[in-house]
């Protein structure tokens, strides 16, 4: 994923939580800081979900190019 596909997809999931509480507007200050901590934390899980499958990928690419180790018996 790009970065910008990365931010549209938190950004949708952010306004959804905000929107699914009732009387969004009338919201506390308390209640808005506890939104953007917990919109913070979805964006962190959500990059470092990415960066995990990014590594994992990179690594079986590795593991695939490992020339394959055959089990004959050497002589010599």
């Amino acid at each position: 994923m790009t970065s910008d596909e990365i931010v549209s997809e938190i950004s949708q999931k952010n306004r959804a939580a905000f929107s699914a509480h009732d009387d969004c507007q009338l919201l506390t200050r308390e209640q808005v800081l506890y939104l953007m901590d917990a919109a913070a934390m979805r964006g962190f899980q959500f990059g470092s979900n990415v960066a995990l499958s990014m590594v994992q990928g990179a690594l079986l690419l590795q593991l695939v190019r490992l020339p394959q180790l055959d089990n004959k018996p050497r002589t010599g």
